[in-house]
């Protein structure tokens, strides 16, 4: 006789980026044990990459992890987190006072919301005819940037704003920035100057994270602390 199986009751979310409704389960204890290793590691890298194999399973493969921006992720793995273990996330946190870190602060996963989604231009005009049309780093690419951390961070910034040139355009002419080389990429963004720069930089400091507004009381003296945490290690607790 075969040992019963449990029933998992699935659920619905927008993909921030896209807009698009995808089913997905809670984690389980096989993939519970997937995130608990990334996190003993204290590895950021580690942490993605599991988040990854997690989301990949939960959903059933609907959610192509090696293609979406880093806010869907973070996103996707609070609502994962909040269904399967629980909607709050316990932290320990200092206060900007005294310095106190032993305020115990409850977050509520369900307040997680996404910064700037609504603010940005993804098109950029350089001239009166020549632009560029930005795209969000996938996952992929932030990962690799991290990967190569003994580069110098100008390096790093580079590679990530070369990545995120969709298209360049020249009047009615349009050039798919996946054709080009990254010599030819790397020289069109050399050729600009201070101020173009700066807009096509703007889009890469200002893409959307997934946030959470904390607002507490210190235990000790008494201030009203008021932060805003972004990253995957205050969501993974």
């Amino acid at each position: 006789m075969s040992l019963p199986k449990l029933n998992t009751p699935t659920y619905e979310l927008n993909i921030p980026s896209t807009g698009k409704t995808v089913s997905y389960r809670p984690y389980l204890v096989k993939e519970e044990k997937i995130l608990l290793l990334a996190l003993e590691s204290q590895d950021e890298r580690q942490m993605i990459r599991s988040i990854k194999e997690v989301i990949e399973a939960c959903t059933n493969g609907e959610v192509d992890t090696n293609r979406m921006t880093m806010f869907d992720l973070e996103y996707i793995f609070t609502q994962l987190r909040s269904k399967s273990v629980g909607e709050s996330v316990q932290l320990m946190m200092k206060c900007a006072s005294c310095d106190n870190e032993k305020n115990q602060v409850t977050l509520n996963l369900e307040n997680v919301k996404i910064s700037n989604s609504d603010k940005i231009n993804q098109t950029i005009a350089l001239t009166d005819t020549i632009g560029v049309t930005m795209r969000y780093p996938s996952v992929d690419t932030i990962l690799n940037t991290k990967i190569d951390d003994e580069s110098p961070v100008v390096e790093r910034i580079f590679s990530v704003l070369l990545e995120c040139i969709d298209s360049i355009y020249s009047g009615d002419e349009v050039f798919d920035a996946a054709s080009q080389s990254k010599q030819e990429l790397t020289e069109f963004v050399e050729s600009l100057n201070a101020e173009q720069f700066t807009k096509i930089r703007e889009f890469v400091e200002n893409i959307p994270t997934a946030e959470i507004d904390v607002d507490y009381k210190c235990t000790q003296c008494g201030h009203h602390n008021e932060t805003t945490l972004r990253g995957l290690a205050n969501f993974f607790g």
